[in-house]
């Protein structure tokens, strides 16, 4: 049968002559693609920053019409460079979490035209707007106070794991264990017929903290864009010791909670032999945990009884503050040991930077200092260090990551002399030392999963079909990169800065229902039934 006969051309060829058929055929297109073309379009993610390196945290998502950052952070080598092209037709940011590396150049955006929403975790917002007051404070450009002021009025709270559409995005935060408030974000991108997800992680918690609950984990994903910074480390498991934690108040079973050991018997045997402690730390994180481990091992006499602690940051206090009215978003360990009084001893006193240093020009009992910042490099922590020293008691203890040209890198290196740089009232001083106090690293106050920790929050997440690392030195990037593909056999990819990604069509659509359905029962259900995070603390 000759089947050219069977079948004829649905449209008559002659149609085509006809100038004023093709003009509205092709109007009709371009309509189509103009209205629709965002559903169907494809997903991209531009790295504008925190590639190949820590800091500027900045990522771009475009989705058809749909253009919106995840995070946008200063400290990185791109600066204002980095931030995208056009920010007035960006939709919003994603906020992973306060630390400047990942929010501190949001205000510029506003300044360069951006009006949309900044979503994020209630606690962030509360401490985003203290860290941008510390930044402006710091800054020789400044942003105008009208582009500051709006910044913070377009700040926009969402409770953990409750899923926002926008566009044609939905996403959801869910805690990372790094510090008060620091999520990753799932976010599920219609690209019909399809949906993808992608996961981005910000800081991962490397479960060390006292006052933070642990890294919650992902059940899927298309894509992952996922820290790096310890992704070459391996660090020694942390040995537990002292008395068990229920003879000390915490009234938890929680294991590996002496996990600062060494860094308490070495503050405890400085005060016993007529030393003072110095203990530079940033006032975001760290500052906090700081003072909780201090109040454990005062707690089990590690620490001399009495011993007084003094913190002299006012944007350390504001943060403290924050921790303190927000105990529900803490571990049940900190609110069992606290008993309603969060961050609070009969040894602490938060003080002035004038009346912390007046404490060195009298005779005192042996005491600790807390104070910013935390590498030594201004601030009021190399003013305390300008006190002590000259004196083999004192001790100095590193408790946070220190850039290699920094005073506290210098000074646990042995490094001699050491040029220190510090304010006294409105004169600035430049003095080189010779260290004699005892300097000591800390490793254990971390707020950054390890290679071991990543790639165990990674293997829990189903159907990857590529990682992109971030927010790492090369390094360190490439050894996490090499155990992903031999252990996981998934794709990683090492993103340079402005380099974009094109992402295929995923499966991800039954994820996102799945979420949104499970969503519906919880807020269906009893107000007196207990919350899965709830029940996990208990157990």
């Amino acid at each position: 049968m000759d089947l050219r006969k069977k079948v004829s051309w649905p449209i008559d060829p002659e149609i085509w002559k006809r100038p004023l058929v093709v003009l509205c055929i092709l109007l009709a297109a371009v309509l189509f693609n103009f209205f629709l073309g965002s559903a169907s379009a494809t997903v991209s993610i531009t790295f504008l920053g925190a590639a190949r390196e820590v800091g500027g945290s900045c990522h771009l998502v475009t989705a058809g019409k749909t253009r919106f950052l995840v995070d946008c952070g200063s400290l990185g080598k791109a600066g204002k460079e980095g931030l995208p092209e056009d920010p007035a037709s960006l939709s919003f940011v994603l906020l992973t979490h306060a630390h400047s590396d990942h929010c501190g150049l949001i205000p510029e955006l506003y300044e360069l035209g951006f009006d949309g929403e900044v979503f994020c975790t209630e606690a962030t917002s509360e401490i985003i707007p203290i860290m941008w007051r510390m930044g402006r404070s710091f800054s020789k450009e400044k942003v105008s106070k009208a582009s500051f002021d709006e910044s913070i009025e377009k700040i926009s709270a969402v409770p953990f794991d409750t899923i926002i559409e926008k566009n044609a995005v939905s996403f959801r935060f869910r805690r990372a264990g790094h510090l008060l408030g620091a999520a990753f974000i799932e976010i599920w991108i219609a690209d019909d017929p399809d949906t993808v997800k992608v996961v981005f992680s910000g800081d991962l918690g490397s479960g060390a903290s006292l006052l933070i609950p642990p890294l919650e984990y992902c059940s899927g994903a298309d894509f992952v864009i996922m820290e790096s910074t310890y992704g070459s480390t391996v660090r020694d498991s942390v040995k537990g010791g002292g008395k068990d934690p229920a003879s000390v108040g915490a009234g938890t079973g929680a294991s590996n909670i002496f996990r600062h050991d060494e860094f308490a018997g070495a503050v405890g045997e400085t005060l016993k032999n007529g030393g003072d402690v110095l203990i530079p730390a940033f006032t975001l994180g760290r500052t906090q945990e700081v003072i909780a481990a201090l109040d454990l091992y005062h707690s089990n006499g590690t620490i001399p009884a009495g011993t007084l602690v003094y913190t002299d940051s006012p944007t350390a206090k504001k943060i403290s503050d924050i921790y303190r009215s927000r105990e529900e978003d803490l571990s049940g360990w900190a609110r069992r040991f606290y008993s309603g009084r969060i961050l609070h001893s009969n040894r602490l006193r938060e003080v002035k930077s004038r009346t912390s240093m007046k404490v060195h020009e009298r005779s005192h009992e042996p005491a600790i200092f807390i104070s910013s910042s935390g590498d030594l490099d201004h601030a009021n922590s190399p003013r305390h260090l300008m006190k002590m020293f000259d004196d083999p008691r004192n001790l100095v203890c590193i408790v946070g990551w220190q850039p290699p040209w920094s005073v506290g890198n210098r000074i646990v290196s042995g490094k001699d002399p050491v040029l220190i740089k510090y304010s006294m009232g409105r004169k600035h001083n430049r003095e080189w030392i010779s260290p004699l106090l005892q300097a000591m690293k800390v490793s254990s106050f971390s707020a950054h999963a390890d290679q071991e920790g990543l790639v165990r929050w990674l293997s829990s997440i189903s159907g990857v079909r590529k990682v992109f690392l971030v927010h790492g030195e090369y390094e360190n990037s490439r050894a996490l990169a090499v155990r992903i593909e031999d252990e996981l056999g998934i794709d990683t990819g090492i993103p340079r800065r402005g380099e974009t990604a094109v992402l295929a069509r995923g499966a991800a659509k039954d994820l996102l229902n799945r979420s949104l359905g499970k969503q519906n029962r919880m807020n269906k259900a009893d107000g007196n039934q207990i919350s899965d995070r709830q029940a996990d603390e208990e157990r």
